[in-house]
């Protein structure tokens, strides 16, 4: 990961539960989670909201931090998922369907894998 928005992403998509996080989510739903997320540690928001675009983002905006998350992560994730994933009309959605009775599974495993990711890719760029 060069940056941790994917996972940011994935991460407020899965703050919405076992039923919804796979639903799909516009950038300005996402934006408050991903700010508050990225601003709320000072390592976080050194290592990946501390460049001269992001830094104009430290004062939240809905409209600027929802553009960010459009141009990435949202359109270079679904424009390299091989149409697992979509962004279209300014919505971004999972094209894959779950049953309802692995709902609650890969709901859990998605979050371990994500809330890891995030743990090892932030644990890493600190000590660099």
């Amino acid at each position: 990961m060069a940056k941790s928005y994917k996972m940011v992403v994935l991460l407020a998509m899965l703050n919405r539960g076992p039923s919804r996080w796979h639903l799909p989510i516009t950038p300005k739903e996402a934006a408050p989670f991903f700010h508050q997320y990225l601003m709320e540690k000072e390592y976080r928001k050194r290592i990946d909201f501390s460049d001269k675009k992001t830094k104009q983002l430290w004062i939240y905006d809905e409209e600027k931090v929802g553009k960010l998350i459009a141009e990435m992560p949202m359109t270079k994730w679904s424009g390299s998922s091989n149409v697992l994933l979509s962004f279209e009309n300014g919505v971004f959605s999972l094209n894959f369907s779950i049953a309802k009775e692995d709902e609650e599974i890969l709901y859990q495993w998605t979050k371990e894998i994500c809330e890891y990711r995030l743990h090892v890719y932030f644990e890493r760029k600190s000590k660099i």
